[in-house]
């Protein structure tokens, strides 16, 4: 486990967007690149509608190479963790208490999740240990999602709900907010469906809408950064990008498609 302070260049510099950021930072694996990372949280107690579209929208930021950041809570959080893990992707778990807290005491569906988050992507907290979880921790865990992504999806939120307070925290921070509609009279969707009538959130009806849409899915240039020197194979670019193969697999075949790189004889790419 490392612990960053505020003053170490390795610290995520988007925290420093809050008014108060977390000093030290405790993380476990490693978080990636976060410049265009997403933040997909919802309510506890989810419908099979929203742990569907919040693993759909997971996957489409892991076939796009964007980091999904979440609260590892069960429901929708978890959803979005195991859907960016099933696409490939990278996920970063930001925890209510300490880590050898929240290791000691998970249970479920979610503690086979811990294993593979650390392998591709990481666990946070800014609670020392063996600090466990208190009421008043979620409140500044929900900010530090909203600071750690640059888009934050709202998929299903009751009445009152942690993840509005995330909603509220991102609006304050100007990340992009989005909410997804859901069936009038779902419980589980009365706070987006406010967010979205209340005008504080765009109403988000499909994956390819997001991907259209937000500046956050706009396509990536860091497979070209590395290609600036010369060709490189695939497993080179996955090692030197931090990527896994199967999100050098998805850039190169867009990239490739709109021209952008060209395949050589030896099966090594190049800049078009």
């Amino acid at each position: 486990m490392t612990a960053l302070r505020a003053c170490d260049p390795r610290y995520p510099a988007s925290l420093r967007d809050l008014r108060r950021p977390p000093d030290p930072i405790f993380i476990e694996g490693d978080l990636g690149d976060l410049d265009s990372a997403v933040a997909i949280v919802g309510t506890r107690r989810m419908t099979g509608y929203g742990e569907r579209v919040a693993r759909e929208l997971a996957m489409a930021c892991a076939a796009a190479g964007i980091v999904v950041v979440s609260g590892l809570a069960q429901g929708i959080d978890s959803a979005a963790h195991r859907g960016a893990l099933d696409g490939g992707g990278r996920t970063v778990a930001v925890l209510g208490e300490s880590i050898p807290a929240f290791l000691a005491a998970v249970r479920g569906r979610r503690r086979p999740l811990v294993p593979r988050i650390r392998a591709n992507g990481a666990l946070v907290s800014e609670y020392a240990a063996p600090l466990v979880a208190r009421p008043w921790m979620f409140a500044q865990r929900n900010a530090t999602i909203a600071a750690l992504a640059r888009t934050v999806v709202v998929v299903e939120a009751g009445e009152v709900s942690g993840a509005l307070i995330t909603a509220d925290r991102a609006r304050e921070l100007g990340r992009a907010l989005y909410a997804v509609p859901g069936p009038i009279g779902s419980s589980a969707s009365v706070g987006t469906n406010r967010l979205i009538a209340s005008g504080r959130a765009k109403a988000l009806t499909s994956a390819s809408d997001l991907t259209g849409e937000s500046p956050a899915f706009a396509p990536p240039d860091a497979l070209l950064d590395l290609l600036r020197d010369g060709p490189l194979g695939l497993d080179e670019i996955a090692r030197r990008g931090r990527m896994t193969s199967a999100t050098v697999t998805s850039r190169v075949a867009t990239l490739l498609l709109r021209g952008e790189v060209q395949s050589l004889p030896d099966g090594r790419l190049r800049r078009a």
